[in-house]
Formats: structure tokens, sequence, C-alpha cells
């Protein structure tokens, strides 16, 4: 039977560009081996073609909602997306007779990459099956080849990346990287609700019983992306690399649910002001709006949560809880989260700030739950 055309793209910020021979030749940003994008795309091209193309036709099929059949597909586009200390993200566009259908693949040739890609394959999965809520991918396979791992997964269309950036006047704005059409910044309005749904999303996947949340992850490493349409924000997270108890506590502890959900809140607020300029600069702290944002999005998410009866009674009571915290005793509390970062390039930018979010914080809760 007759292959599909098979082209090769690599994104960028103005639009596509053909991945010629002088291109092809050159490494992978980001790539301690040095492997070149000829090999790369080679690799992707032969994870398409085993088996006759069934593991794309299969998952086209699944998302078509009817059986896609090899014969149909007149031509897939292999684009380079992005590149990271980990992974580096492909998309899959089969341009199918009557329609098109788009994939996500995640490509690791460390061994680093290759032993998370694994794990974060069957992180995803298992927390799709836990929570019916639609802001992580859906996950098809994972397979692995000599020299390179792949996760094909959903694929978020016109969804884009965001950093914290500096206008030439120094003024702090949130830029989306709109690839094909540009950078963008965001108005306010629109940067409060991105952080705001960010906050919601990640509480809505935390467990008030095992203490379970989604870690790590950092807006510097492009975990949230973001869609504008219409001028609303919608926000997806791109994966799920753990699925643990941030804090480890001692097995022989009788552990309070509500302190547990305390830690997952406060390091919420914390973490959701941390990026990196532009994305690979300096580390960077969100202005105030991002707590406002933070903490709303946290009580968007607490009043759908399933078992939030159980820990606390009712919301009032958990809202009671929140609001009852002194300055003093926000400070305090910081302290061993604060501890956890130490080490890493966020831990003088947040303790050079924790003062000041604190007390911000005290007056956010008092505002919002007032």
């Amino acid at each position: 039977m007759p292959k599909p055309n098979i082209q090769c793209l690599v994104s960028s910020p103005y639009g596509d560009f053909h991945a010629d021979a002088a291109k092809l030749d050159l490494p992978l940003e980001c790539d301690p081996l040095k492997t070149p994008y000829r090999a790369y795309f080679q690799s992707i091209q032969n994870f398409l073609e085993q088996n006759e193309f069934n593991t794309i036709t299969k998952a086209a099929s699944e998302q078509c909602g009817r059986e896609v059949r090899l014969r149909e597909i007149n031509e897939v586009i292999i684009r380079a997306e992005k590149h990271g200390a980990l992974y580096h993200p492909a998309s899959l566009e089969l341009m199918l007779r009557e329609q098109r259908v788009k994939f996500g693949v995640n490509v690791a040739v460390s061994d680093p990459g290759r032993n998370w890609l694994k794990k974060e394959f069957s992180t995803v999965q298992n927390i799709n099956t836990k929570y019916k809520l639609p802001y992580l991918p859906q996950v098809y396979c994972f397979e692995e080849q000599e020299n390179a791992s792949f996760l094909l997964e959903e694929w978020f269309e016109g969804y884009h990346e965001f950093h914290l950036s500096k206008t030439e006047s120094g003024k702090q704005l949130i830029n989306l990287w709109e690839f094909g059409k540009g950078y963008t910044y965001l108005p306010e309005e629109q940067s409060f609700e991105l952080y705001r749904q960010a906050s919601k999303i990640l509480t809505l996947y935390y467990d008030m019983h095992d203490f379970c949340q989604i870690y790590p992850w950092h807006h510097a490493a492009g975990d949230f992306i973001v869609r504008m349409k219409d001028g609303k924000i919608d926000v997806r997270l791109t994966t799920a690399r753990q699925y643990d108890p941030y804090m480890v506590f001692h097995e022989t502890e009788a552990v309070n649910p509500v302190i547990a959900f305390f830690y997952f809140f406060l390091n919420l607020t914390l973490k959701m002001r941390l990026d990196k300029l532009d994305g690979v600069g300096d580390t960077v702290w969100a202005d105030d709006f991002c707590l406002d944002a933070s903490v709303k999005g946290f009580l968007d998410g607490l009043r759908l949560k399933n078992g939030l009866k159980d820990c606390f009674g009712s919301e009032e009571n958990c809202l009671d809880i929140l609001k009852s915290f002194r300055c003093d005793d926000l400070k305090t509390a910081y302290g061993p989260l604060v501890d956890m970062y130490k080490g890493s390039a966020d831990y003088p930018v947040i303790t050079a700030h924790l003062d000041r979010h604190a007390e911000a914080l005290h007056a956010t809760l008092r505002n919002c739950l007032s």
C-alpha cells in the first residue's frame, strides 16, 4: 500500500519553515547529545511507519470516532515545535481526504528524558482515568526505539506558551507566544484570568484524601498554555510529571487534611508567581495581581471539589480557617515550604519577596473572604 507523503517543518513565532539540508545537520537545541535534526525527524518517521502506520491510524480513529484507514492519509506534516531540557515536542498533522487530524508527540533522546517520559505517560493516563477533566491531554501510547522514546498525545490546537516579559519602559506584562502570528502582550484583565484558571486547574487535581497533587510544574517550562479567542482566555496543562504529596509526612503521623490542603494553597500562591524572563532569562516574580488571581482560582476550584465536606464539614468552614490566619502565622508557615526551594534558581527570588508576599496574601484573603 502506498505510504502518505511526509513533510518536515520547523515551527517559529513567525511561521513554519522547511527543514532543508543545512538545517537537518544542525543539532537539536538544548540536547546534550547534539542529536541532528535529520536523526530527530527520521526517528519520528520510523515511529509513524512501524506496523504500517498502525499506531497513528488507531489514534486517529479514536479521535475521529470512526475507523481511519491508511489509504485516507494523503500527507503527514511533522512539525518540530520546541525544545527543552528533557523533551523535543513535535506536532503531527494528518491530512485526510476530508479532514485533518492533529496530535502531539513528545520525543526524548537522553536517558533522563526517556525515563521521565515513560513515567509521565503512566502519570497522565492515571490522572485522566481518575478525574474526568479536560485540562490534561489524552495520551494514546508510549513507545521506545533504540535511540529515542515517544509519547503520542492529544494536541491542544490554538494554545500557546506564555512568559513574563518587560516592555521597553520596564512594565511587567505577559507575552503570549502565538506561533505563526508572533508575540502578543496580554492586557492585565486577560493575564489575571490566565493565572486564575491555572490555579483552579491545579486545585481541581488535588486529592484531599491522600494529598497527591500535580508536581513539579513551572511557568518557565511552558507547562501551562493558553488560547486567546474572541478576547477570552482558556488555559490547559501540557503534562503531569508526578502525582504525589509534595511535602513528605511521616507514616506515624495522623496528618490533618486541613493542614495538608493549607500547605498546598500556600505553595500554589508562591509557585504561580515564578517564571523566567521571556522564558529563558533570570527568574522573575509576578506582580500582586497574580496573587489575587491565584487566590480566586483556588477558591473557584475549591467550590467544585469532591471531598470538601469530608475534610472541612462545609465550604464556609474551610474559608473561615483561611481567614483566621494572621500575617505572622503565614510567614511562619512558609518556612518549611521555602526551605524546599534551597539550591534552586527560584530560592533567592522567593526569599527576597517572601515577607511582602505573605502580607499581600493576608490582605487578599481578608478581601476575598469578607
